[in-house]
């Protein structure tokens, strides 16, 4: 196959892409703004391990992350582990794991605790979702769980993850956090498990990279694309490929925000449809301590006067092997116009830190060794009611432009497995083209 195609973003949707279009003879470019490719997946370097700058982990349902690593010969490396989860509310941590941990949250009745606890059991067994997508979570929370789970767990919840479009978002979203927790847990429901990559998920990035171009193909780092032009005589050039190259397919891989603002051939009625999509952008503080803040990975902050909504433990999972420091992450939603946002990253460090403060009144900052913040302008989709009328198609409709996002891949959230299926989704479809 002599056809050529330029992907424009090096996240893992784009290097999955690339892979499966390489291996069938097409020649590929990768173009990645970033100085490594990876994407949210990107990682740093922390001692003899790579590190990634947004939490990461898998479930045991990941089925296409788990066929690629197989067929990367990467298998070996992924472990399975069990977290022992919190969740803080009312100025104090609370076990938040298993169904027993649910039966003694004192902060809720026991009538909303078995509502909650029932509503998480049946969500996994639900396979039509299409009944929901007329409802807010708000509302399906409510008539499900009560009004008291929803007030004091969810509504805050929501409103650190979604803020002002917090009573938006379609219960489609919040059935299918409860559906995918539930399937980590496979069948006995007080254990679940959750996978890690020896020596981080830099090695899956770093073997998909290593494929693409002992197959022939290109990846282009530090190199952003400001524009995709339609050739008079057929296919495209990119504004900002460094050597003017021709491509008979163009395949963009950000947001559909981002598409909308590159200089493009869509017409006025695309961009407005693509723009109109809402979504979050995310900061993450990544602090390496000398020793460790509890014996939870995962909390999840349930006050709003917080001003994050996780902590992350990492080391607390995974263990402390190759590591040189515990590791944790402090992560929050936020959309782009918010005053935080627009904060150098030292003053959002600040905040930050005061807040952990909060949550764990001993932390001391001396405990610090490195801290690292991380921005992700497009990192969580905003899921609103009917939400299947709004997905972009893979297909634009310029001949020949693709578009392969996280705003595509409903009804499910963002993550890893998704990114892996929706390249390799768009990748036969554009096989199917040529």
């Amino acid at each position: 196959m002599s056809s050529c195609v330029g992907i424009i973003g090096g996240g893992l949707t784009g290097l999955t892409a690339a892979y499966r279009l390489v291996k069938k003879g097409v020649s590929v470019t990768v173009f990645e703004q970033a100085a490594e490719p990876g994407g949210l997946a990107a990682s740093m370097d922390l001692g003899t391990v790579s590190l990634e700058r947004f939490y990461h982990h898998i479930f045991t349902s990941d089925k296409y992350l788990l066929d690629l690593c197989r067929e990367l010969g990467l298998d070996s490396l992924v472990g399975w582990f069990e977290p022992r989860n919190a969740i803080f509310i009312d100025n104090r941590l609370y076990p938040f794991t298993s169904p027993m941990d649910l039966l003694r949250f004192t902060p809720m009745s026991l009538a909303s605790r078995i509502r909650t606890g029932l509503l998480t059991l049946a969500s996994r067994f639900v396979r039509d979702y299409k009944p929901f997508e007329s409802q807010t979570a708000k509302d399906w929370l409510i008539k499900r769980a009560g009004e008291q789970s929803y007030r004091k767990v969810w509504e805050p919840l929501l409103a650190s993850k979604f803020d002002r479009d917090a009573d938006l978002v379609s219960a489609v979203w919040i059935w299918n956090k409860f559906k995918l927790r539930g399937a980590s847990r496979g069948r006995n429901i007080n254990r679940e498990k959750l996978g890690y990559m020896k020596g981080g998920f830099a090695q899956l990035i770093s073997k998909l990279s290593e494929e693409i171009t002992e197959a022939g193909g290109i990846i282009r780092l530090n190199c952003p694309i400001s524009g995709i032009r339609c050739l008079p005589d057929g296919g495209f050039s990119l504004d900002g490929c460094p050597d003017g190259e021709k491509f008979d397919r163009a395949l963009f891989t950000g947001s559909p925000q981002q598409l909308a603002a590159l200089d493009t051939p869509l017409d006025a009625g695309q961009r407005r449809m693509m723009s109109e999509l809402k979504a979050k952008a995310n900061l993450c503080l990544n602090l390496e301590l000398d020793r460790p803040l509890s014996d939870y990975y995962w909390i999840t902050v349930a006050q709003r006067d917080i001003p994050f909504v996780l902590i992350i433990e990492h080391t607390n999972l995974v263990g402390m092997d190759n590591y040189p420091s515990h590791v944790v992450y402090l992560s929050r939603y936020v959309d782009q116009q918010d005053a935080i946002w627009q904060k150098s990253d030292h003053e959002i460090e600040a905040i930050f830190l005061d807040g952990l403060s909060r949550v764990f009144p001993g932390f001391d900052r001396a405990w610090i060794k490195r801290s690292t913040l991380s921005r992700a302008p497009y990192a969580q989709p905003v899921i609103t009611r009917h939400y299947s009328r709004l997905v972009p198609s893979i297909k634009t409709a310029v001949d020949g432009l693709y578009l392969a996002s996280m705003a595509q891949i409903y009804p499910e959230d963002r993550g890893m497995n998704y990114a892996v299926r929706l390249g390799t989704t768009v990748a036969d479809e554009i096989l199917r083209e040529l």
